[in-house]
């Protein structure tokens, strides 16, 4: 995008404050934020989270997947949050983590009429394939290989599911409600 897009404007916050203001409204054991940049690190730090910082962010997302981690205490689960996603809203959270506890060994992934998307929840068992993830992929190649141990979890809120990659995803994103660029 030739921008950071965490700190592209949405409605009075930038993307990385409103991922994390959504965050902080579920109920969460631990909320840990990975990221390369000092400004993002001490907004986690200034919301509570415990922060780390990714030396390594040209190795691709895996690496921030493993430093979140292995920073994490002993827990039932992992539920990773992208911050492309500012339309996420805690009723998705809370209705991801309610399938997670009555289906404690399934990758718990939603998705909008078949469209998968994020955040998904991978039970503790899968925390070795977690940290052998090499490169810029995420759990998606587990998710693909252990289809079996998934539980698909229908959100009926397509714009919850909505990440912006792309310029043209951001300005579909302020034209939905005339939002301006904040930023």
């Amino acid at each position: 995008m030739k921008r950071n897009k965490l700190l592209l404007g949405y409605k009075g916050k930038t993307m990385i404050e409103r991922t994390l203001d959504t965050v902080l409204k579920s109920d969460f054991f631990q909320r840990i934020l990975v990221a390369r940049e000092k400004e993002i690190l001490q907004l986690g730090k200034n919301n509570g989270f415990i922060t780390i910082e990714n030396k390594h962010a040209d190795k691709g997302m895996s690496e921030s997947i493993k430093l979140g981690i292995k920073a994490s205490a002993e827990c039932d689960g992992y539920m990773f949050f992208t911050v492309d996603q500012p339309l996420l809203n805690e009723n998705t959270i809370n209705r991801l983590v309610e399938v997670f506890y009555q289906y404690p060994s399934d990758i718990i992934v939603p998705q909008y009429k078949g469209r998968r998307g994020s955040p998904v929840v991978f039970p503790k068992k899968f925390k070795e394939d977690l940290l052998g993830l090499e490169g810029d992929t995420g759990g998606k190649i587990i998710i693909n290989k252990c289809l079996n141990q998934v539980r698909f979890v229908e959100i009926d809120d397509e714009k919850s599911l909505f990440d912006v990659d792309t310029k043209e995803d951001y300005e579909k994103l302020l034209g939905w409600d005339g939002a301006e660029d904040d930023s």
